[in-house]
């Protein structure tokens, strides 16, 4: 079973680069789950975890009753957690996950870069309680077709778009409403966001990470040296705003038989 991430948490600045995608994500991510009536006592999962920030908040809002599962292949991310919070090392595409044990299932650009990502859909579902969430986030480049204010930023992140094309489904967010209810989720809600990162901030410097990984990954320049500096330049100046990439979220409830 091939494990080639497109954008492994093995590679050097990974944590880096997660830090930044926090920035970016985190307040709506935090938001939606809030949205879902989050309480003290409630059993989540969080697979793909990452570096660990959704999985340290839930710890904090289901608080000591509660309890988290963080679930994720690389695990080196998942450190100093609530002791609510349990770090499980799997592979969500084989290993077994509890069915019918969770309040909230959460992921957030996992299903994207998984080839058996339906099958792995199926089993985020059967893992809620009847009555249990799911709120699925995931990206689409549908952003990259709007971001024309700066030719360099444009053009750039065209080029990761079609370099991640070749290892993920890049348009998968704006599939999951009818997957959701083709899996028998009630009372769906669906969101759209491009969230917009300032000049010299983490958000910007996730994006310039994450051009870098994908280069590194498909062997060398993958755009021309000038535009890559001027676009990088851009990117350092604090007051300047560059859109990122674009998510669909999507919520849906277990039925309660």
């Amino acid at each position: 079973m091939s494990t080639d991430y497109a954008l492994t948490n093995a590679w050097e600045r990974a944590q880096r680069r997660l830090k930044g995608l926090e920035a970016a994500y985190d307040p709506t991510t935090r938001r939606r789950l809030s949205a879902l009536g989050l309480a003290p006592g409630w059993a989540c999962l969080e697979a793909g975890a990452g570096g660990g920030s959704i999985a340290r908040w839930l710890g904090e809002q289901v608080g000591p009753s509660g309890r988290v599962s963080a679930v994720d292949l690389d695990v080196s991310g998942l450190r100093d957690l609530p002791a609510n919070v349990e770090v499980r090392q799997a592979d969500v595409r084989v290993d077994p996950l509890p069915e019918g044990a969770f309040d909230v299932v959460h992921a957030r650009l996992l299903l994207n870069h998984l080839p058996e990502r339906d099958e792995v859909l199926g089993r985020l579902v059967a893992a809620l309680r009847p009555g249990g969430w799911l709120l699925l986030e995931e990206g689409d480049m549908f952003s990259s077709g709007v971001i024309d204010e700066d030719p360099d930023h444009a053009r750039a992140m065209r080029t990761c778009r079609d370099l991640l094309a070749t290892a993920a489904d890049v348009d998968y967010g704006r599939k999951l409403p009818r997957l959701a209810v083709s899996r028998g989720l009630t009372e769906i809600g669906v969101e759209c966001e491009v969230p917009f990162a300032e000049g010299g901030s983490l958000g910007t410097e996730w994006l310039a990470l994450t051009f870098d990984q994908l280069a590194e990954r498909a062997g060398g320049d993958i755009l021309d040296p000038e535009t890559v500096w001027r676009w990088k330049e851009k990117l350092a100046r604090p007051g300047s705003w560059f859109a990122s990439l674009g998510v669909v979220a999507v919520r849906g409830r277990r039925p309660v038989v």
